[in-house]
């Protein structure tokens, strides 16, 4: 039986997908070849200047009720006797019907919040369209590592941006064959069911991500809940592995299965699932030296002999496998060719990004070449992050695995000159299935969905005619009430973890109220276990 409360909390967050949903009729990305334009009231509604209005403050305010929604829902999930020492069981452990029913309470939320969203338009991106293009490419019988988009007839009117008409596609042949197979299902059928189908592999590779995060917290002593809350219910989940139906929720869903059958001392089987995951974005490719650290911690004083030969192993699996796979669809390597994102581009809040253009125009205002400067920059920190990666996989190779990911993850993104919201989400996802149990991990967790679901706001603006989006007073209105409710929304989450703080006992070790994945028990300076075996909470290394 629901609560009052979460009954209340549930609503909440499902009116804020509703918005989302009603929004995108008006404001989403919709193909100019698609037949919702011979809908009379779609066409009067998307030349009206109020309508547009009503539509961009549909969006932030959906989203700012499901950042609502998410953050009460995670405050509600505190243990039994986290602000008075006691317990359902007097061992520390909540009682199972209470585990359960918290749990249950988490996965009701996402399905809830996130059915709505299924059926709306394009928002906040649209390489959904991108991705019905390159599986047309392959379904022509064309390579799409040798062709562009502008190769097939009338491809601006599916939707796709201009940036992809001269761009070979930069994704793995696993991924480019599954949508190949979505746009020969759908071919007969109006390109918003092909859309759907898009959407629903994407949410197919969050179930996945889901599943074995919930799945990994049941072998390490993790609370299920709270894992589950952080790495599926967020609003930036919604928005880019739903709305915007990103592969990314595929690549990190695999990843995370990976590890989990890796935990289980099934090293093949995890290389096959890194393997996928590489095929739908080779930067999986991260993941592989840890899958071989676990594979050979198996034995407690492995050395480097071991360790080489298991990643030899996992490497020949995985990428011996998409390179098969690559073979095997008629594309050869071409895929690991056109991998490469031009230096030019960045997000203007990327440290790259940030640094390599002030050294551009100091460059140019010394009378020095400024590309030039800008290029060193970029690959200095391209160079910095994968020193990162290498230093986690060789020096720090007997910490925790989970939390290996987490850093390699956090370099290359960090370090990269771009850094799209879904590309956060690769981190903050590890994250939460590595256990958050420090106040600083949580609020990385919260203070990053927030600026990074304000940067999807605002980022891709919506779907404007010419006339209307050349006035300057909506992207201006929508920003700034995204931003202020924002704002006030994690003042509110902040106070209340201060408040939780205060009340717990004293004494209590420096977990995180209420939020901590980690069971309070659980040593904050324990030696990590072997890399397969599963961790207790009383042994749960710390970062």
């Amino acid at each position: 039986m629901l609560s009052a409360h979460h009954r209340l909390r549930l609503a909440i967050g499902l009116v804020g997908s509703l918005m989302i949903l009603a929004s995108s009729s008006v404001g989403g990305w919709l193909a100019p070849g698609s037949g919702l334009w011979d809908v009379e009231l779609m066409a009067v509604l998307r030349n009206s200047r109020g309508a547009v209005y009503v539509a961009a403050m549909l969006v932030v305010g959906g989203v700012l009720m499901l950042m609502f929604a998410w953050l009460s829902l995670g405050l509600s999930l505190r243990r039994r006797g986290v602000s008075d020492g006691s317990d359902a069981n007097g061992d520390g452990r909540d009682s199972d019907a209470h585990a359960d029913g918290r749990l249950r309470r988490v996965v009701t939320s996402i399905a809830v919040w996130a059915t709505p969203l299924l059926f709306a338009l394009p928002l906040f991106s649209r390489d959904s369209y991108a991705y019905i293009g390159q599986g047309r490419l392959l379904a022509s019988g064309l390579d799409p590592y040798a062709h562009v988009m502008a190769d097939l007839p009338n491809w601006y009117e599916t939707g796709v941006d201009y940036k992809w008409s001269t761009t070979v596609t930069p994704y793995g042949p696993v991924f480019v064959w599954l949508q190949n197979i979505v746009v020969r299902a759908t071919d007969s059928l109006p390109l918003e069911v092909t859309l759907l189908a898009t959407r629903l592999v994407a949410v197919a590779g969050l179930a996945l991500l889901i599943h074995y995060a919930w799945r990994i917290a049941r072998l390490r002593g993790y609370d299920e809940a709270a894992v589950v809350w952080a790495v599926g219910a967020s609003p930036l989940v919604l928005m880019d592995f739903v709305v915007s139906a990103h592969n990314d929720a595929l690549m990190i869903g695999l990843i995370v299965a990976g590890t989990y059958h890796a935990l289980q001392r099934r090293p093949l089987l995890a290389a096959v699932l890194i393997g996928l995951a590489i095929g739908v974005k080779p930067i999986a490719v991260v993941a592989l030296p840890v899958i071989g650290i676990i594979w050979a911690s198996r034995r407690a004083d492995f050395g480097w002999p071991r360790l080489i030969a298991c990643w030899a192993a996992v490497s020949a699996v995985a990428v011996g496998g998409v390179v098969a796979f690559g073979v095997g669809i008629g594309s050869g390597l071409g895929w690991a060719i056109g991998l490469g994102t031009p230096l030019e581009l960045g997000s203007f809040y990327s440290p790259s990004r940030i640094l390599s253009l002030a050294a551009r125009d100091l460059a140019n205002g010394a009378g020095l070449d400024g590309a030039l400067a800008q290029r060193v920059v970029v690959w200095a920190f391209l160079a910095a992050g994968c020193a990162i990666v290498a230093f986690l996989v060789t020096v720090k190779r007997r910490s925790d695995p989970l939390w290996l990911l987490v850093g390699s993850f956090a370099a290359i993104a960090l370090c990269a000159p771009l850094l799209h919201p879904w590309y956060a989400l690769w981190v903050l996802s590890l994250l939460g299935v590595a256990g958050i149990r420090r106040p600083w991990q949580l609020r990385v967790l919260v203070y990053a969905t927030a600026f990074f679901a304000m940067v999807g706001i605002y980022g891709e603006q919506l779907d404007m005619i010419d006339r209307i989006r050349a006035d300057p007073g909506i992207p201006t209105l929508y920003g700034w009430v995204g931003v202020i409710g924002s704002a006030v929304l994690l003042v509110i989450f902040e106070l209340a973890l201060r408040r939780a703080r205060r009340r717990m006992p004293a004494g209590t070790p420096p977990e995180v109220p209420m939020l901590a994945t980690v069971p309070a028990r659980a040593s904050a300076t324990g030696r990590a276990r072997p890399a397969d075996a599963p961790v207790s909470a009383s042994s749960t290394p710390s970062p």
